[in-house]
C-alpha cells in the first residue's frame, strides 16, 4: 500500500515522541512491503529526523526517501491509488494494520489461485505472486460465494483503520446484462470496507484461452473429442463464450417444467440443456455445435492453465482472442488486489 507520513510527525516534539513507530514504518518501505508516498518538498524534514534518530543508517534511509519522492514527482497526473495517511493518534493502529498480511478471499483457494497465478504470470503481475510467497498476501478459501463474502467481512474486522481485504468472485452471469446475487454480495462487503472484484465473465474458467483447451488430452480418442468441442466453441461469438459453462457445458436432460430450452435429435447422447437464464444468447448457434458442447471441458482447467503458462505455451497475446475487454478487466482486477497489498 502507499503510505504518507505527514511532515509534522517528523518534527520537534512529535518527531521525538513518535520516533520508534515512525522508524518501524520506514522499515516497511525498506523491505518493500509498502510504498512511501512522499513529496520532494518534505525531504529536508526527513533528513533532519533521520540524522537525529537514526544517524548510523540515515544515509541509506534518506536515499530510500529520495527515490520515493522522485517516483511521486514523476507519477502520472491524477493517480488514483489509495494512500494511507497516518496521524499521531492513529500511528500505532496504522502500523498494526500494515504489519498484517493483506487478505485475498476467493471461492476456492486451490482452483481460483491457480487461475490468478496463471493470469498474473501472463500479464506481468508477478509481484502479486511474490507477495503471497513472502506471506504478505494470504489467500483464503471461502467455500463458495456466501462463505467467501462472510469470510471477507470477518477478515476486514481484524483491521483497525485500513481494511486490507479484497474479495474476488465469479459473476455467475448467463448473459452480458445479467446482474446476479454475486454483484449484491460484493456491494455488501464493500460497505464493510472490503475491496471487491466481480468477474465480468461467468466464471474464472471463461478467461482460459483456446490454446490451453487444445492441449489438454494425451490419448488419441480424447484428443479427437476435444478437437471437436474446441471447433464448436470457436463458432461462439465473444459474448456466448464469456457466459458458457466451460466446465460442464450444456449437459443434462430438458426439463419442461423449469422452462429450460432443450432439443433432442432422437439419437443417444445428443440431449443438451440450455438454462432459461441464457435467454436467446445461443439461439443462433447450430444444433450440432450445441450437441458437441454438451460435455464442456472438465473441472481441471485451472491446473492445466497454470501448467501451460509455466511451460511457456501461452502468452498475453492469447488473451486478446477473448475480446470484450477481458485483458483490461483482468489488469483492473490485479490493481484491486495490489491496492490492499
Amino acid at each position: 500500500m502507499r503510505v504518507e507520513i505527514p511532515v509534522a510527525l517528523l518534527m520537534d516534539r512529535q518527531g521525538d515522541d513518535n520516533a520508534e513507530l515512525i522508524l518501524r514504518l520506514i522499515a516497511f518501505f525498506r523491505e518493500a512491503r509498502h510504498e512511501w508516498a512522499i513529496s520532494p518538498r518534505d525531504m529536508d524534514a526527513v533528513h533532519t529526523f533521520l540524522e537525529r534518530h537514526l544517524p548510523v543508517l540515515s544515509q541509506s534511509y534518506l536515499l530510500l526517501a529520495q527515490k520515493a519522492s522522485m517516483a511521486q514527482a514523476w507519477a502520472p497526473h491524477g493517480r488514483t491509488t489509495e494512500v494511507v495517511r497516518v496521524a499521531g493518534e492513529t500511528l500505532t493502529a496504522d502500523i498494526r494494520d500494515l504489519e498484517r498480511p493483506a487478505v485475498l478471499v476467493v471461492e476456492n483457494a486451490t482452483y481460483d489461485w491457480q487461475m490468478i497465478e496463471a493470469l498474473a504470470r501472463m500479464l506481468g503481475c508477478e509481484d502479486v505472486i511474490e507477495a503471497k510467497e513472502r506471506s504478505r498476501l494470504g489467500v483464503y478459501n471461502g467455500g463458495g460465494k456466501d462463505g467467501a463474502t462472510r469470510h471477507a467481512v470477518e477478515q476486514a474486522a481484524q483491521f483497525s483503520r485500513t481494511k486490507r481485504v479484497v474479495l474476488v468472485i465469479d459473476s455467475d452471469s448467463f448473459h452480458p446484462a445479467d446482474r446476479t446475487g454475486n454483484h449484491e454480495k460484493a456491494e455488501a462487503v464493500v460497505r464493510e470496507g472490503v475491496s471487491a472484484h466481480v468477474l465480468n465473465f461467468r466464471e474464472m474458467e471463461n478467461y482460459i484461452p483456446n490454446r490451453v483447451l487444445a492441449r489438454q488430452p494425451k490419448r488419441t480418442v480424447e484428443k479427437s473429442s476435444m478437437a471437436k468441442r474446441l471447433k464448436s466453441l470457436k463458432t461462439f461469438a465473444p459474448e456466448q463464450r464469456a457466459h458458457f459453462d466451460m466446465k460442464h457445458g450444456f449437459r443434462g436432460k430438458p426439463q419442461t417444467r423449469s422452462g429450460q430450452k432443450g432439443r433432442h435429435s432422437g439419437k443417444v447422447g445428443t440431449t443438451y440443456v440450455i438454462p432459461p437464464r441464457h435467454g436467446d444468447l445461443y439461439d443462433a448457434v447450430a444444433e450440432q455445435d450445441l450437441i458437441t458442447l454438451q460435455e464442456g471441458f472438465g473441472t481441471d482447467l485451472p491446473r492445466l492453465f497454470l501448467q501451460e503458462v509455466m511451460r511457456g505455451g501461452v502468452s498475453e497475446r492469447d488473451l486478446d482472442g477473448l475480446g470484450l475487454g477481458a485483458k483490461q478487466e483482468l489488469r483492473s482486477m490485479f490493481e484491486t488486489i495490489r491496492g490492499v497489498i
